[in-house]
């Protein structure tokens, strides 16, 4: 079987999943992995799949007559866990600029690699002040300290305002 990334992204309406979907399995293709949600009047999808060889070219093809959806395909390598450490950071505070960049730049410096990331605003319960929420599966490799880390994160929650929360975890689907 090959693997392949497929994304899509194409305004909002009803039957686009259903739609990339039965072109997927109508063309021997199975999701083995997805990410979609609606982001301001649009709809993207992240996929991954898993497709019988002699069937790629057709469904690429197929993908590609879907109306009204801007559609890429890649191919890519599954890749087996390693024994790094898997974590699951989570961020909650005042919405400022920049809190993606400080987070990210501070993880990539420490060879951390952020392997799916999420982020929305919600509204304070008493006061309605707008907070950022991020919630990041991370894989930190094992000649990093993890008690570093989280003394390094609470430093950066300080200077930005937010609460930084560290939980170590056993496997990526337990973190997600």
């Amino acid at each position: 079987m090959n693997s392949l990334i497929i994304s899509a992204v194409g305004s909002d309406r009803p039957g686009i999943v259903s739609e990339i979907s039965g072109v997927i399995t109508s063309h021997g293709g199975n999701v083995e992995e997805s990410r979609m949600s609606r982001l301001g009047s649009d709809f993207a999808i992240i996929m991954l799949i898993s497709v019988i060889p002699d069937w790629q070219e057709s469904l690429e093809v197929a993908l590609q007559s879907i109306s009204e959806l801007k559609i890429i395909t890649k191919p890519t390598i599954t890749q087996e866990s390693s024994d790094n450490i898997q974590c699951q950071i989570d961020l909650c505070g005042a919405d400022n600029e920049g809190i993606i960049k400080v987070m990210s730049k501070y993880l990539a410096g420490k060879s951390i690699n952020i392997i799916d990331m999420q982020t929305h605003i919600s509204h304070a319960p008493v006061s309605g002040t707008p907070l950022f929420n991020l919630k990041a599966i991370t894989v930190i490799p094992e000649n990093v300290n993890l008690t570093n880390i989280q003394s390094d994160l609470n430093q950066i929650a300080q200077k930005l305002g937010v609460e930084i929360r560290v939980h170590q975890s056993n496997s990526i689907a337990e973190a997600r």
